[in-house]
């Protein structure tokens, strides 16, 4: 059956709420994968640079994790929130990998487990309002997941509703972002001096009393790997620790490698209170994310107050534990950081050729093309973004369109990409 046939039947059998029509990718059909590379039901092959926006980070079929799930289904699957001979181990790594460490040396780390990046957002949330009650603050135009209670913190760039009035939450304008492709103020960082954060520095320190926590993505990701300037987050870090209000930071798309560190916070030299983390820890492969932290904030949750079923279950526990494995003892990370960077120097040097005005961002193994000042207007350089987006799908390249202002393409590699793929890409 074609490509057409298997949407036909999609479309007469699922909603319309799980279609991407608005998506450059949509339209393969596939079938299997290996590595870098998929192929769809008509036999076409693609290079895969989006990797299910890093939850696939080492690619498809990475016979590492391929081997861990195959022997741990013969052993024990699923249990729901029994203990096991996987969950503490995970929790102990991944305490070990994050490296916190607090001035005053009391609170010790903990790890709460959950299947969804949605779900781990919103344990995070409720243990920060558990300790310290108040309103969660989110920054347009961050992600942060499409259930009914993250949809109210997230910017959905579709023609989502607005019905979840959730009056515990405050939305901060995009223009307190650090967009600095784009900047709301027309000024450079670094003569800018961060103008951008002043309204949200004075807004929590005159009502600190009323804010729980606020949560930020330290680079967007579903938004465009748009990454602000590293003292955009000190300043912000700095404002919440002498107001005592909590700093959430989620990293379920930038985490564990993306962006060639374990955690992008700590390489911008700051520490959160509570990381959120998921995508690319259960290796494509299982859903599984965690929220790792201060111990009096997450223990602040009352006993029995948060329970799922497929939280942490040995499955999801063992290819959690190998992902962890594989970036601490492989050479997984600085082979992203030399993916990214030659991906960033091609993208350069084809931009200076042939689009006037292109920008090249990213960090790790990221590459961002961003054509807003490409087109005499923004609606031509998103037209042009998306007429690329489409070209490469259609020559077998898979690409993210993306952005605040759908303007930038953004290229994911699997960390494990081999020299060949990532030529022809």
């Amino acid at each position: 059956m074609s490509n057409g046939g298997w949407l036909g039947r999609e479309k007469a059998v699922l909603t319309q709420a799980s279609h991407r029509p608005h998506d450059p990718k949509f339209g393969p059909v596939f079938s299997h994968g290996l590595g870098a590379r998929l192929w769809d039901v008509e036999g076409q092959d693609y290079i895969d640079f989006t990797c299910g926006y890093s939850a696939s980070n080492f690619g498809h079929a990475f016979l590492p994790l391929v081997e861990v799930a195959r022997n741990q289904l013969g052993l024990l699957t699923h249990l729901t929130q029994e203990p096991h001979l996987w969950r503490a181990p995970l929790a102990e790594k991944l305490i070990e990998v994050c490296g916190f460490h607090w001035e005053n040396g009391k609170e010790e780390a903990k790890v709460h487990f959950n299947a969804t990046g949605s779900r781990a957002v919103e344990t995070a949330w409720k243990a920060a309002c558990a300790f310290r009650p108040g309103l969660l603050i989110s920054l347009a135009p961050s992600y942060h997941g499409r259930s009914l209670a993250t949809s109210a913190l997230s910017e959905t760039n579709t023609n989502m509703p607005d019905f979840v009035p959730i009056s515990i939450h405050q939305r901060r304008p995009t223009s307190e972002f650090a967009y600095c492709a784009s900047c709301a103020h027309n000024l450079h960082h670094p003569a800018c001096r961060t103008r951008c954060l002043n309204e949200l520095v004075q807004f929590i320190k005159a009502d600190s009393d009323s804010i729980s926590a606020v949560i930020v993505e330290p680079a967007l990701g579903a938004r465009g790997y748009v990454f602000p300037p590293a003292e955009y987050w000190q300043r912000l870090r700095r404002t919440t620790a002498e107001t005592g209000v909590l700093l959430i930071a989620d990293e379920i798309q930038m985490g564990l490698g993306r962006t060639g560190s374990m955690l992008l916070s700590t390489s911008q030299g700051w520490q959160p209170d509570l990381v959120v983390l998921g995508k690319s820890l259960g290796g494509g492969i299982v859903p599984i994310s965690a929220v790792i932290g201060r111990g009096d904030v997450i223990d602040a949750l009352p006993v029995g107050s948060e329970s799922e079923t497929f939280a942490c279950t040995p499955l999801a526990a063992a290819i959690g534990l190998e992902v962890l494995k594989q970036l601490t003892t492989g050479p997984w990370l600085e082979r992203g950081r030399e993916v990214g960077m030659r991906l960033r120097e091609s993208l350069g040097k084809s931009g200076e050729k042939h689009f006037p005005g292109l920008i090249i961002e990213g960090q790790g193994a990221s590459a961002v093309a961003e054509f807003v000042d490409c087109g005499r207007s923004l609606v031509d350089a998103q037209e042009l973004a998306r007429r690329i987006a489409i070209a490469c799908r259609d020559q077998g390249l898979l690409v993210h369109l993306t952005g605040p202002l759908a303007t930038r393409i953004v290229l994911l590699p699997p960390l494990t990409i081999n020299d060949e793929d990532l030529t022809e890409g």
